[in-house]
């Protein structure tokens, strides 16, 4: 395993922070290290790099404290914090449910090798359209007057509700029954 030259800084950062801090704030504090200097000059990789440096090195933490010092390192996209462990049980519990896919994924080097500006622009459309899909699926929820966990089943329920209620057959405004109709047929395309 590469060691990262981050590590001894986002130590201290974490240390420093008993709260918690945010990834955001770890690249910022060491926006100037030496080990940032062999960061590709285009803008969307560089970020990339960063990122993949600080969660590497953050993934390195993660395990090491765990087995040497009985402490846990809770990484989330917006709170990193150190959590201090009381018995064997609870860092045992704690270390199944980090995301091991992930940690896997940071902790694999080539990862950072391999990964080209070409495939950053991929992973960015992939996030954009899935946020965009995610977005549109809450707003046709709202419209369909369901929270986030309602299944197809509800959904398909609940338009018929106000489908009928709200059809130009029954009396109903034709632009709510188009409106209703439409967040129903986004629902139903999203798996």
């Amino acid at each position: 395993m590469t060691k990262n030259p981050l590590i001894p800084d986002i130590l201290s950062l974490l240390h420093q922070h008993p709260d918690g801090i945010t990834e955001y704030m770890i690249i910022k504090s060491l926006d100037d290290h030496a080990g940032f200097s062999d960061i590709n000059e285009d803008y969307q990789l560089a970020v990339f790099q960063k990122h993949f440096m600080v969660m590497n090195a953050l993934y390195q933490l993660q395990r090491q404290l765990l087995e040497e010092e009985r402490l846990y390192l809770d990484i989330s996209p917006l709170h990193i914090q150190l959590v201090v462990t009381t018995n064997n049980s609870s860092c045992k519990s704690l270390s199944e449910v980090s995301n091991k896919k992930l940690s896997e994924y940071y902790l694999d080097w080539e990862n950072f090798e391999n990964t080209t500006l070409e495939d950053v622009e991929k992973l960015l459309e992939k996030f954009w359209t899935i946020y965009q899909s995610n977005d549109s699926r809450l707003s046709s929820l709202n419209i369909l007057e369901l929270n986030e966990t309602a299944d197809h089943a509800m959904i398909r329920q609940r338009y018929r509700e106000l489908a009928a209620k709200h059809h130009p057959d029954k009396g109903g405004d034709p632009s709510e029954f188009i409106k209703i109709r439409r967040a129903y047929e986004l629902l139903s395309s999203i798996k």
